[in-house]
């Protein structure tokens, strides 16, 4: 293997994220989750579900509480997924809504789903974004965004880096459940996840790869972090894959 340079600046180093080359799977559905559907998803090796808990038609999603429940009796990790109703207005109201809807229960990550649907133009769409974005924030939560390089420059501009500062769910539809390669766009660096593909479980559902560690998202409100994906063979049979970091105090 040929030697690997890097720009070292500030604090470096490796962490490590997977062994034997396979990443750790999340998935998302608007489907109804039973107890079938989940032991699917195991035998996928997915850790992590990510249900719909509010509607484009401007509503919440009446299955999610029911599936946040199924899921935590199974004994799995949940996200949530916000689909927005940009031409209902009231961005703030379908933050609160969706909090409502999943209640007391444990989840981790917000993630506000951006699709071509239903968008104004970029000025109305960021401001309605910047508007979710704060009421979670203020709320507490865990925020992500949910778009790929398409969808944000067609939305918000490509170059529109404000939401930076939270955790990126790529969509790239490419059957590889490999993080990389990855065109840089709205200042992220790196995804925190990647959607790849369709998924036979569960009809609606799709599988993500779980590509990077949370606290890089901490991380990144205090330092300037530059990283990248690195695969090293150790064996013809194992891989080693980490994410190469390197942090400059701002």
């Amino acid at each position: 293997m040929g030697q690997i340079k890097m720009k070292m600046y500030g604090l470096a180093f490796l962490i490590p994220l997977v062994l034997g080359g396979v990443l750790p799977k999340a998935a998302d559905f608007y489907t109804i989750l039973d107890d079938d559907c989940v032991r699917s998803f195991k035998r996928e090796g997915v850790t992590v579900l990510i249900p719909r808990c509010y509607m484009n038609i401007g509503m919440t999603d009446p299955k999610c509480p029911d599936s946040l429940d199924t899921a935590a009796e199974m004994g799995m990790n949940t996200d949530v997924y916000i689909y927005p109703c940009p031409n209902c207005g009231n961005p703030a109201k379908q933050v609160q809504d969706t909090i409502r809807n999943v209640g007391g229960r444990k989840v981790g990550t917000y993630w506000i789903y951006m699709e071509n649907f239903q968008w104004k133009d970029q000025a109305y769409n960021r401001g309605f974004l910047l508007a979710m974005t704060e009421e979670l924030k203020k709320s507490g939560k865990q925020i992500g965004i949910f778009a790929n390089e398409n969808l944000w420059a067609s939305i918000v501009g490509r170059d529109w880096n404000v939401l930076s500062v939270y955790k990126l769910w790529n969509k790239r539809m490419d059957g590889n459940a490999e993080c990389t390669p990855y065109k840089p766009f709205g200042g992220w660096a790196a995804p925190t996840m990647k959607q790849y593909t369709t998924s036979g479980i569960c009809n609606g559902s799709s599988l993500e790869s779980i590509c990077q560690l949370a606290f890089l998202t901490i991380l990144r409100l205090f330092y300037s972090v530059s990283y990248t994906h690195l695969t090293l063979p150790t064996s013809d049979l194992v891989q080693i894959s980490v994410v190469a970091v390197s942090l400059k105090k701002k």
